[in-house]
């Protein structure tokens, strides 16, 4: 849907996450052999929050790598003046609940930058139409969105 705008926890499609992309099967770790699959996404038109100082952030399945570069032309296009922020990818540090698809590298929690909370609701809308499986405007500091295996 094009121009869509998403409402504070609306969910495209309006189902679970497990649902949508499937349950994690395990907690992917740096010594993990998925790990050695996972693509660094070093586009230059996404912003990583990168808190933990390992670049956890910018780890992920090259399907999750492929959509947030998808994502970062649709916002770069849309919202001049802003970038897509990822705040949360991989998580290595175990933050989330335990059936979290961060674990997988499968999931971007995401804002803009800088951070406009009024523009988070078409950024949800930019992340259905740059082809993530699921998309959840999660609450009003971010979106949440992720991708099969």
């Amino acid at each position: 849907m094009a121009n869509e705008t998403l409402t504070l926890h609306q969910r495209v499609p309006n189902i679970t996450e497990k649902q949508a992309v499937g349950a994690i099967l395990k907690k992917i770790t740096r010594s993990s052999p998925e790990f050695q699959r996972f693509i660094r996404n070093t586009n230059p038109d996404i912003v990583f929050k990168n808190e933990e100082h390992t670049g956890a952030d910018m780890m992920m399945t090259g399907k999750l790598s492929e959509k947030l570069d998808e994502l970062a032309d649709l916002v770069k296009t849309e919202l001049p003046g802003f970038k897509l922020r990822v705040t949360e990818a991989w998580d290595e540090n175990m933050e989330h609940s335990a059936t979290s698809t961060h674990y997988e590298g499968r999931a971007a929690d995401m804002t803009t930058d800088p951070i406009s909370p009024g523009k988070l609701g078409r950024l949800a809308g930019l992340a259905v139409e740059a082809g993530f499986e699921w998309v959840f405007f999660e609450n009003d500091k971010h979106v949440h969105a992720s991708m099969s295996r």
